[in-house]
This record gives structure tokens, sequence and C-alpha cells, in this order.
């Protein structure tokens, strides 16, 4: 998978757990950023134009589960950990973003005994985040 195919799967994944389409917050936007180049290896240049308003909305949530169904295993689990860190973060999940979570895990055939693995990392990438908007400039 190219790194900007990858880098769409998780910014479109990431968000859609976020807030359901509407913009991150600057703590979610730079905890997604920060994941993006650390855990998934990406270059800022490739998260810039996946980031990119024209380049997201041109895909669907549709596009994304495809997208992940055709991740190989490890990154699979990775993208899986930042989007359950996502939820985390915000230290309530909402009903649709426990569905979303269920709909890419399915896309992923992940297992419960590997998602639940996502899961544990997840919260302790959480756990690691500050906490709310103040946080990002200090």
């Amino acid at each position: 998978m190219a790194d900007l195919d990858l880098a769409t799967t998780w910014f479109l994944a990431a968000r859609a757990m976020a807030c359901g389409g509407e913009p991150l917050s600057m703590s979610e936007e730079a905890a997604a950023g920060l994941f993006a180049r650390a855990i998934l290896g990406l270059d800022e240049e490739v998260c810039i134009a996946a980031k990119d308003a024209s380049h997201m909305t041109a895909h669907t949530l549709v596009d994304c589960m495809s997208m992940a169904s055709h991740l190989p295993r490890g990154t699979a689990d990775q993208v899986m950990t930042g989007v359950m860190m996502v939820a985390y973060a915000a230290a309530s999940m909402q009903p649709l973003q426990v569905r979303w979570a269920s709909m890419l895990a399915s896309a992923m055939e992940m297992d419960e005994d590997r998602f639940q693995r996502c899961c544990v990392n997840a919260r302790v990438v959480a756990s690691m985040l500050p906490a709310g908007e103040e946080a990002v400039g200090d």
C-alpha cells in the first residue's frame, strides 16, 4: 500500500472516530499527526497531502473501510490502535464511535483477541496524551 493510501486511510478512520465528520480539535489533530509520523512512519509531506480538504472530501467511509481491508495485519493493528486512542483520549465513546470501531475491525478481519490487544495498547497511548485544548500549546 502506498504511503498516501495509508495516510488517507489513517486520517479518514481517525476523523470518523473523533467526530463523525466534524473538524478535529487541535488536540485530536495533533495526536493524529503524531501517531501518523511516529507509529505509522509517514513523512510530513504525505500527511499534508492526505489531510488536504479536496483529497479528504473525495473519499467516503466506505472507501476507508475498503482501504483498511487491504492493510497488512501489523499495519491494520497500528491503525486500529490509533483509532481507539482517539476515542479514549476523548474520555468517552458515543454509540456511533462504537459502531465505527466495530465496522473497521470487521473490515480488517480482526478477531476479538486481536481487537482487545489494540484497545489495551490504545489506552496506554491515550493515557500519555495531554488533556484538553489548552495542553496543545504547552
